[in-house]
């Protein structure tokens, strides 16, 4: 988040501010990217003072990023509408291999529900309706998952239902985040 902050004041691209004691620019991730897991298509938003051109937006942060930081596409927004998140999907690269048994994905899918208990919270919660789909290949697994009212699976939750342990068959930095998708 700084460095697109610093970015921005370097570009001299005009950002409201929040209110208060210790006012903030409007720059917000609609999904934040947990700790450890690397992201490849991340979206950004930034509330700005007043009109710019897409194309001018672009080319000004383009000059103050980091090499190895891609833009790879800027779309203006309404200001009145909080985007909100539809689907994710993570790629996943198991140590040496270790991938799901044969049919095990299908049978996930095929349930009605899948409940889990997370630390900290009261209620259990169904992560079966967030699963869209689960694509395995010789070396990876590609986990397509959706934002329901009752909020999103979480990648390694689905990956124990698939019989793989987060420190012995894969590492949390095994796992991509390789696309946001959201409502228009």
């Amino acid at each position: 988040m700084k460095l697109f902050e610093r970015a921005i004041r370097r570009a001299k691209i005009s950002v409201k501010m929040s209110v208060g004691y210790n006012p903030r620019p409007k720059i917000a991730y609609p999904l934040a990217l947990p700790v450890g897991i690397k992201g490849i298509d991340e979206k950004l938003e930034i509330e700005l003072c007043e009109w710019m051109d897409v194309s001018e937006l672009e080319t000004r942060l383009k000059k103050q990023l980091p090499e190895n930081m891609q833009i790879t596409s800027v779309e203006p927004i309404s200001s009145k509408v909080k985007s909100t998140v539809k689907d994710v999907t993570y790629v996943v690269k198991p140590k040496n291999g270790k991938m799901p048994e044969a049919g095990i994905a299908d049978e996930l899918l095929s349930k009605d529900a899948v409940i889990i208990q997370r630390k900290g919270k009261k209620r259990a919660f169904n992560i079966r309706p967030s699963i869209d789909s689960i694509k395995t290949d010789s070396q990876s697994i590609d986990l397509d998952l959706k934002m329901t009212p009752e909020g999103m699976a979480r990648p390694e939750e689905v990956l124990l239902h698939l019989g793989l342990k987060v420190g012995k068959d894969y590492e949390i930095s095994e796992i991509v985040r390789k696309r946001v998708n959201l409502f228009s």
